[in-house]
């Protein structure tokens, strides 16, 4: 059978991400198997949330959810009102720096195990420095929480792999669950910047703006030439960026999110696109149609630093009384996801 745990660790990923698709997906069933498995493997364990996570009850529903387990001897990262309200018994290790809308972020060392809620920063910077800590104090692996609208958690500058997790609350039937989470697939792991002078010109851009228009040059040159452009705001750098649009324009790299009136500005060009290119795939929030548009016409989205998809998880029911057939939903997500593995870790047996 196949098994996520020892998927993770033949590849022996220190630092790994896990994403929920949206609530009620199973994410924290995920995190807590994951808890549980290195905790019997005897390996010292980090845990941070990119956001707030691990509530009694869903703020929708008001079912009660899972709560997140930390063993004995774990690392924890954690706003003070998650601190002080955490079942476990925790001994503060230190004050951070950081702070959430619950507070201050505490780094703590479980001293006895048991249930916590967890509040950090939404911030790459900010979930590299506590995972950098955890890391220092001994951790061996960290687990970091997230979801699609709080995804920094699967930033490769982070996290080595992530696993999404998506299941029959994303949608109303099985086709539209899977549908959405080819999506989200073919996003996360939107390819990287296969031309190293393009890969060189895009990084120089975003190094010296916010964002950049990258033009062909003439062939007895440089390959191409980059015109950083500078803004308050990336969304404005990138609307600024695309004034400067010319037949020449081979990319435009943009340095903050791309969002979907970015894309639509890019759509009212005329074909053939310049390619478009982001620092990682936690920087895309466009919408399946745009996406779509822009590729069949013959757009080129890309990353300067891919994102690794190490596996996909599966909660088959959804707390307002949808379900699917666990052995159907399961082979079916298989199918449309391959070669990226499936997991149902209640389904089959796994917990």
């Amino acid at each position: 059978m196949a098994d996520l745990f020892k998927l993770l660790e033949d590849h022996d990923y220190r630092a790994v991400a896990i994403v929920g698709m949206t609530k009620n997906v199973g994410k924290t069933v995920t995190l807590n198997y994951l808890v549980k498995k290195y905790e019997e493997q005897g390996h010292c364990l980090g845990l941070v949330s990119a956001g707030y996570d691990g509530e009694r009850f869903d703020r929708l529903t008001l079912e009660e959810k899972p709560r997140i387990y930390t063993p004995q001897g774990a690392f924890l990262a954690t706003a003070k009102a998650c601190y002080d309200a955490a079942e476990a018994q925790l001994e503060l290790i230190e004050e951070t720096g950081l702070s959430t809308p619950l507070g201050p972020v505490y780094l703590a060392r479980v001293k006895n195990s048991g249930l916590v809620e967890m509040a950090g920063p939404g911030s790459v910077s900010g979930l590299k420095k506590l995972l950098n800590k955890m890391i220092f104090f001994g951790a061996e692996r960290v687990l970091v929480d997230g979801a699609i609208n709080r995804i920094a958690s699967a930033s490769p500058e982070l996290t080595e792999g992530t696993i999404l997790a998506t299941g029959a609350a994303l949608g109303p039937t099985m086709d539209d669950v899977i549908k959405k989470t080819v999506f989200r697939k073919a996003l996360l792991e939107t390819e990287p910047v296969a031309d190293k002078q393009l890969y060189r010109a895009a990084s120089r851009g975003l190094s010296e703006g916010d964002a950049a228009i990258i033009n062909k040059n003439a062939p007895d040159g440089d390959k191409y030439i980059v015109e950083p452009v500078k803004a308050e705001i990336p969304l404005l750098a990138a609307r600024q960026a695309l004034e400067k649009y010319s037949r020449k324009t081979a990319a435009i790299a943009y340095g903050g999110a791309l969002v979907e009136s970015a894309m639509n500005n890019v759509l009212k060009l005329e074909p053939p696109y310049p390619a478009v290119i982001v620092k990682d795939a936690t920087k895309i929030f466009i919408s399946a149609e745009s996406y779509n548009r822009y590729t069949s016409r013959g757009g080129k989205l890309k990353v300067l630093k891919q994102l690794n998809l190490a596996a996909v998880t599966l909660n088959p029911t959804d707390p307002g009384g949808r379900g699917y057939d666990p052995k159907m939903f399961l082979e079916s997500m298989r199918e449309a996801l391959k070669p990226c593995p499936v997991f149902d870790l209640i389904y089959e047996g796994n917990l």
